[in-house]
């Protein structure tokens, strides 16, 4: 690892900044065109689009990635191989080799299909330095204690370790009791996990268990939502809880110093194919990937863009909310044709009934709803009259809604809102 790579890095993207929207299309145009020449003369997959502008490339899913991965990555790593080779770290808990000099990790995410992804030394390194950028309140020269909650520890976290910067990691596989003990103890500058464990700890804060300030505590892996935000702060007295959104194909967006997500459209070109006039499912291009290029990479992923500038004055497009997965979208059987429901305004009808601190709503395949939550008889009616009204209000006829009770499985990610397929 190259410190003076990565401080160069972080300098670049500490300081860069876009005065208008037009230059910063112009730099991404710029980085779009070396590298879809590098790729095309790299990758097997994408060699007959030599000399083809963006459009012209095909748009690729998982699905597509998995099957052709042997051709798109560049880096002579076959699927089986890297498959094989995340799959023993997972199992061992072990994360810190390389295959072929090569960071390798696997992705269940929250579609549930495998998958693998490539990391090589140099894409190492600009995401050490874009992290450091982004996320250290008094730059780098500052001394910080970081406690990282993850599924899976890589190379590719610990990367951004030095001497004043202490990194630890803590395994949510493991004994959540015994971690957030751990954490008590050793403390943290800067506390990053995903929210289902950040309310674990308010928790344990809230009770007077454990006693730390992190000076900035960082969502991830999950969708951050609003009211689970607002406990979160209240518990950690502070008045941003900052976001990554990142999944194996990149590092998509980040928090400002207001608190807003903003893409990070210097590192990656996002195509917005739009629901509505606001939600967009977003197309991605990742400059900086090589290894395993990232070229018109569909997620499935429904964004809600912003209307009101953020007062950052970032010309980066900004997002009111990730809203959750196209797949998590509720049908149900209108008069003539089927209605689709957005997350948020399931959400909703959970906000609307009162103070409900923990649930999971789940529409099971066969179109009934299952609520998962410890709350009460009159809160439930509350509940189900929340639905009726949101029923009536979309012209579709209500399933059967039954309560359960609350269960949280930390083997899988959090989705407070969810329809099985």
């Amino acid at each position: 690892m190259s410190k003076l790579k990565i401080l160069f890095t972080y300098l670049k993207f500490r300081y860069r900044h876009f005065p208008t929207r037009e230059k910063l299309e112009a730099y991404q145009q710029k980085k779009l065109k070396k590298h879809l020449a590098f790729v095309t003369e790299k990758s097997e997959f994408y060699q007959k689009y030599a000399g083809h502008e963006l459009n012209d490339f095909p748009i690729i899913d998982k699905g597509i990635m998995m099957d052709n991965f042997d051709k798109i990555n560049t880096v002579g790593i076959s699927k089986d191989e890297a498959l094989e080779f995340a799959v023993n770290a997972e199992r061992t808990r072990e994360f810190d080799s390389k295959l072929k000099n090569i960071t390798v990790g696997l992705s269940s995410g929250t579609s549930h299909s495998r998958g693998a992804f490539l990391v090589e030394k140099t894409e190492t390194e600009k995401w050490a330095g874009f992290v450091l950028a982004k996320f250290l309140p008094h730059g780098i020269l500052g001394t910080y204690r970081v406690a990282f909650f993850m599924r899976a520890n890589s190379n590719l976290y610990e990367s951004v370790g030095s001497k004043n910067i202490q990194f630890e990691f803590y395994d949510i596989y493991a004994d959540m009791d015994k971690n957030i003990e751990k954490l008590g103890k050793l403390g943290a500058d800067i506390l990053v996990a995903q929210p289902s464990a950040l309310l674990m700890i308010a928790n344990a804060l809230d009770e007077k268990k454990i006693d730390i300030h992190p000076e900035t505590v960082i969502s991830i892996a999950e969708v951050l939502e609003k009211e689970d935000e607002q406990r979160i702060k209240k518990s950690f007295g502070l008045e941003v809880i900052h976001q990554v959104y990142q999944c194996t194909e990149g590092c998509l967006a980040a928090t400002c110093k207001c608190g807003t997500l903003h893409l990070n459209e210097d590192i990656v070109f996002i195509e917005k194919e739009y629901i509505d006039d606001q939600r967009f499912v977003p197309i991605i291009t990742d400059f900086e990937r090589t290894s395993q290029p990232i070229i018109r990479y569909r997620l499935n992923d429904i964004l809600a863009e912003r209307k009101i500038p953020c007062p950052c004055g970032s010309v980066h497009t900004a997002l009111e909310k990730i809203e959750g997965r196209e797949d998590d979208v509720f049908i149900f059987n209108g008069k003539d044709k089927d209605i689709k429901i957005f997350p948020d305004f399931i959400r909703r009808c959970i906000l609307f009934a009162g103070n409900i601190r923990d649930y999971r709503i789940v529409q099971q395949i066969d179109g009934n709803i299952v609520i998962y939550s410890d709350i009460d008889d009159k809160m439930k009616d509350k509940v189900v009259n929340e639905f009726k009204k949101l029923a009536e209000d979309n012209h579709f006829e209500l399933p059967e809604i039954r309560f359960e009770k609350y269960t949280y499985d930390k083997n899988r990610k959090l989705k407070r809102v969810e329809r099985l397929i």
